[in-house]
């Protein structure tokens, strides 16, 4: 009732009571953190990848990859339940054998 609104009310005036008379040290604390901020990340520019090959090749692949992959899932609609096992059994081969590659 009316003695939980009043004691919210009188919360909220505390706060904003509070936050008025901290507001120096709280401003202060802004150009602290900026000050913070510059010293971890000093980097002012970001270095660029002179392979410019890598990104046509990911273009490339970003086209070309969905349409292989569904000719892929076509071939093996016809083998019913064998062309799900290759499809599965082979993209789980393939991935072992990359990480396996990575690795060394």
């Amino acid at each position: 009732g009316s003695g939980a609104s009043a004691a919210l009310r009188a919360a909220v005036a505390w706060c904003v009571v509070a936050a008025a008379l901290a507001g120096p040290a709280v401003r202060g604390a802004g150009a602290a953190a900026d000050a913070v901020q510059a010293a971890t990340f000093p980097m002012k520019e970001v270095p660029t990848n002179p392979n410019s090959l890598l990104a046509l090749m990911s273009l490339v692949s970003a086209v070309l990859i969905p349409f292989a992959a569904i000719g892929v899932m076509l071939v093996l609609k016809d083998k019913a339940w064998w062309g799900a096992c290759y499809l599965i059994g082979g993209l789980i081969t393939l991935v072992w054998v990359y990480t396996a590659y990575i690795a060394f």
